[in-house]
């Protein structure tokens, strides 16, 4: 996949097929939309396009903003570029926002990237003029040569799909959902920090993680089961992983850290970036009288995991 983010660089070759989104999460509605789009290209005999944003659209134009995600611009393109996408041109600048739909189209699809075929979600709206839809786009599209479709909405127990929904459901802990409506588990990266080493002393030693981007969106407090990934090793390890204030340990204060535990593993592995993917939610964090029962529980939890 050819990642553009400059056009004055950027030389249309051939014609075609784009559809336009910030694709939080690039969930199976999503991939839907992007297996139209590749069917249609094909019968045009089109590339497939992408545009995309480097940010949310609301931090480009608010700095200030901090969204919560479900994937960082890097993993989004990954994603993208799985999907077998062509050119992904990847917007970072607030200057589009000012642009009317009509403009857009008929200046930066037609006329820069010779947007052949235009593909709209059933919700998307474009440019300054957003109270816009479709009917006017593919007016619009008609008098610049550019073929306006639109695709339904993708529904799922009769609700209709969306990155706002999955955000809803990590806030609260639904990970079986979550993976169901993103076709793959939810995941977060970070790095091994140090931290008080009480499950060292308990027998379960975890690992402190720190996120890599504050914008990434950390699922609802409690205990689950993951899979973890090293940087650089192919390898996974089952795990436990707690998000909490650790409250059986009322003196280290209130603080939410995420630990986690790999099951037969051995190692040091401060410093090291860490991928971890959820599994299943096990259960709620709870105060327990004693460490001693916290330990029965912890090791109750591996084995569900």
């Amino acid at each position: 996949m050819v990642i553009v983010e400059d056009l004055s660089s950027f030389k249309a070759e051939s014609g075609y097929a784009a559809a336009i989104g910030f694709f939080d999460g690039l969930h199976i509605g999503h991939k839907a939309l992007i297996g139209k789009l590749k069917e249609e290209a094909s019968a045009r005999g089109l590339k497939t396009l992408i545009v995309t944003f480097a940010q949310h659209p609301r931090e480009l134009m608010h700095a200030s903003y901090v969204p919560k995600l479900l994937t960082t611009k890097q993993e989004r393109i990954a994603l993208l570029e799985q999907e077998g996408i062509d050119i992904c041109y990847v917007i970072k600048k607030s200057d589009v926002f000012s642009m009317t739909s009509a403009y857009f189209l008929k200046s930066v699809l037609a006329a820069k990237l010779n947007v052949k075929y235009l593909l709209v979600g059933y919700d998307h709206h474009f440019g300054c003029d957003r109270e816009k839809g479709y009917d006017y786009y593919k007016m619009c599209g008609a008098d610049c040569g550019v073929e306006v479709e639109q695709f339904g909405a993708v529904s799922v127990a009769d609700n209709h799909l969306s990155s706002s929904t999955i955000r809803h459901l990590l806030e609260d802990g639904k990970i079986d959902k979550v993976n169901k409506y993103l076709g793959y588990n939810y995941s977060i990266g970070g790095t091994v920090i140090h931290g008080r080493n009480i499950g060292k002393t308990i027998g379960f030693p975890t690992a402190n993680v720190a996120i890599n981007d504050v914008r990434k969106l950390v699922p609802k407090e409690g205990v689950y089961s993951v899979k973890v990934t090293l940087d650089g090793e192919k390898k996974s390890y089952k795990g436990v992983l707690n998000i909490g204030v650790r409250p059986t340990f009322i003196d280290l204060g209130s603080i939410k850290t995420i630990e986690v535990h790999l099951l037969k593993f051995e190692g040091d592995i401060y410093q090291k970036r860490i991928y971890i993917e959820f599994v299943k939610f096990l259960r709620e964090e709870e105060k327990f009288d004693s460490p001693q029962l916290l330990a029965r529980q912890i090791e109750k939890d591996c084995k569900e995991s």
